[in-house]
């Protein structure tokens, strides 16, 4: 604005004496103010440069429990304000493993659930988990405690869900089976069930997901079910002849 000014009227002023005079004289610019800094904008920059590779490709599958899984973030409408959740499941008979609720989409929901799948697993060096790009995936502090726990990051393309669709699919089902069907869809989608029961009942329906929900993939066993009968996965048993 300062040099724009120099050659319209030929006189040099400071940007202080220029925002001074603009308010007392109650003008405002017309220009977008840029939300972030650049010092922001540049490590963004930064951190979309060092995005972790696809370690997937859409192969949704496992042949053993624990070692390759899938996280993402939903949104809850409630009553008193939006809540989200943060879930872990496993590739292998998407059980779920860690959940978190949270009223802020940030790293620390995701590196809280983090820590909590840190408690369930025996081992968590050298395995993989795929998530989409989303910027709380991708903040320092949750790159640093996946590098701690020796797993390894896997992420699918920007704007690219299929990239991600067990997770998506899963979320779908908590919706639908678990919200939907008791609350009434137009309820929950238009804010009228309070926050504390849209968490009671999230809570129940994991737990019943993952302990008696039959799943026609696992030969209408429960995720926990199928585990339990296969706890060292599902590898093919040559036969002999």
């Amino acid at each position: 604005m300062g040099p724009l000014l120099e050659s319209e009227i030929g006189k040099r002023i400071g940007w202080k004496r220029l925002r001074r005079l603009m308010k007392e004289n109650d003008l405002q610019s017309t220009v977008r103010p840029k939300r972030y800094s650049e010092e922001v904008y540049a490590k963004r920059r930064e951190m979309k440069k060092a995005l972790p590779t696809d370690l997937i490709h859409r192969d949704f599958f496992a042949l053993e429990p624990f070692k390759r899984l899938m996280e993402d973030i939903t949104y809850l409408p409630c009553l008193e304000q939006t809540i989200y959740l943060n879930t872990i499941a496993d590739y292998f008979n998407a059980e779920v493993h860690a959940y978190r609720f949270s009223e802020f989409v940030d790293a620390r929901l995701c590196t809280d659930t983090l820590r909590d799948l840190g408690d369930v697993l025996e081992a968590t060096e050298g395995v993989i988990l795929h998530s989409d790009c989303g910027t709380t995936y991708t903040a320092y502090i949750y790159k640093d405690l996946i590098n701690e726990l020796g797993m390894l990051m896997s992420m699918g393309r920007t704007g690219i869900c299929y990239d991600n669709s067990p997770m998506e699919s899963l979320n779908g089902v908590i919706k639908t089976e678990c919200l939907y069907c008791r609350f009434g869809k137009s309820n929950v989608e238009n804010r009228r069930i309070p926050k504390k029961d849209v968490m009671a009942a999230v809570i129940e329906f994991i737990e019943f997901y993952n302990k008696k929900r039959p799943k026609e993939k696992l030969g209408f066993q429960s995720p926990l079910q199928f585990r339990l009968q296969n706890p060292k996965g599902t590898y093919p048993v040559p036969i002999s002849k």
